[in-house]
């Protein structure tokens, strides 16, 4: 078995060229509502970004970098927490 997440593009097999390859980056904490949520961040091929999980509420974001993915993802988590019956 391949791990492609280590390996260059241009390394990839053709058929590898056309499809998205994520690669996880690492996690990261996001504080939101004075809760704190740990996300995973991943590079995105397709994109040239990154994509970024929270996988405690099942939400996810994207954006071109990973300070951009983060802000997204924070925001994304906002809006899914006001969203819940109860919110306010």
């Amino acid at each position: 078995m391949v791990d492609l997440g280590i390996l260059p593009l241009l390394t990839y097999p053709p058929y590898f060229r056309y499809t998205t390859v994520m690669a996880i980056c690492g996690t990261s904490t996001v504080t939101v509502g004075g809760r704190a949520f740990v996300v995973t961040i991943r590079t995105d091929t397709s994109t040239a970004g990154f994509n970024v999980e929270c996988g405690e509420l099942g939400v996810v974001s994207q954006g071109k970098t990973v300070k951009g993915s983060l802000a997204a993802i924070a925001e994304a988590i906002e809006q899914h927490l006001s969203s819940l019956p109860g919110s306010g």
